[in-house]
């Protein structure tokens, strides 16, 4: 993590975000690419492929063919999948079915992530990943926005008696004909139901967001709209990556304005995401921590200690569930010793 005044500032208040229980995740596609999922440029050159074996380096387009290089060499992502699924015809459902199934892969950042007290957990992602992540046993329902579901989710997601769900935003694998990745798709996509589950969840929840490129122009407008609503309310946080630490108050500035979201930053080395799975695994652990012995503390008339001040050797890059119960464990019989000593006049 960048250990700038500003960004410890940031990542204390995203502690405090996600131990409240209220906060809602938003889990992107840098969450799941390391099972082998493709990203969104990745994505497009697997559909090229699928299209160059159907109908080789001409496609057709429009009533006409266009060269496939012309296709991919088209900036707006949009666009370039819209072409391909139209070329691709009924071949493009299996295909997207075969890209995203399930993985019998684990990850150790997406164990992290779904074991923090996040609310519910919503995701771009066609894939499983977060289901399979919790087990058979502790499986969450699924909801997709284009299901009946979606108007009691928008309405209840704050009540506590509501439990869990996984919301997928752009569809998933299982139901292909839903996904949500071209240009008309978004337009489809845009109903009165979605409409009003983005503008809920906007202004009054509080999203996390983890592995998001800010791509999403449709969310983005939401969290725009939002933002000039609320006016200076920053409500919604980021955990993403910077290549630059001398860019870091730029970034910042612009995507508190435009979004009102706080960024959490790690640093990026070419492509070396490791700060990402040191962060979360730190995060974790604080949240962990913190949940566990600050209500505790304040019960007593404790301060409000940061976790990464009395703990900082639970954080561990791959923090496995074992270590961090024990860590967890030992600071809680620390914490109720001295809270007995003090009663009794013997904590100096």
């Amino acid at each position: 993590m960048i250990n700038s005044p500003r960004n410890l500032a940031a990542y204390r208040k995203l502690v405090d975000v996600v131990c409240s229980r209220r906060a809602l995740a938003f889990v992107g596609a840098g969450v799941t690419r390391p099972l082998g999922y493709p990203s969104w440029a990745g994505l497009i050159q697997r559909l090229a492929e699928e299209a160059r074996l159907l109908h080789g380096e001409q496609i057709p387009f429009n009533g006409q063919t266009v060269p496939l290089a012309e296709v991919l060499r088209n900036r707006d992502h949009l666009v370039q999948a819209q072409v391909l699924k139209d070329a691709l015809g009924d071949a493009y459902f299996p295909v997207m079915t075969n890209l995203f199934g399930p993985r019998m892969e684990r990850s150790a950042s997406i164990t992290n992530l779904i074991r923090m007290p996040f609310r519910h957990l919503l995701t771009s992602n066609y894939d499983s990943a977060l289901e399979d992540h919790h087990g058979p046993e502790a499986r969450p329902d699924v909801i997709c926005l284009h299901q009946p579901a979606l108007g009691y989710f928008t309405t209840s997601f704050h009540d506590d008696n509501y439990d869990r769900r996984i919301v997928h935003v752009h569809g998933r694998y299982d139901e292909p004909q839903r996904i949500v990745l071209t240009e008309r798709d978004y337009v489809e996509y845009r109903s009165p139901s979605s409409t009003l589950f983005w503008s809920n969840i906007s202004t009054t929840g509080h999203l996390v967001f983890f592995g998001f490129s800010f791509d999403d122009v449709d969310l983005l407008h939401g969290l725009r709209d939002a933002r000039n609503i609320l006016q200076a309310d920053v409500r919604h946080y980021v955990v993403t990556e910077l290549d630059d630490s001398s860019r870091e108050e730029e970034c910042a500035m612009t995507m508190q304005v435009k979004y009102g979201i706080e960024p959490v930053f790690f640093l990026r080395v070419g492509n070396d995401f490791r700060g990402y799975n040191t962060l979360i695994g730190r995060l974790r652990t604080d949240v962990c921590v913190r949940d566990t012995v600050y209500p505790t503390l304040a019960g007593t008339g404790g301060e409000h200690i940061h976790m990464q001040e009395i703990a900082p050797a639970l954080a561990l890059e791959e923090t496995e569930p074992a270590a961090v119960l024990e860590g967890v464990e030992r600071l809680r019989v620390i914490t109720r010793e001295n809270i007995r000593r003090r009663r009794t006049g013997d904590l100096e």
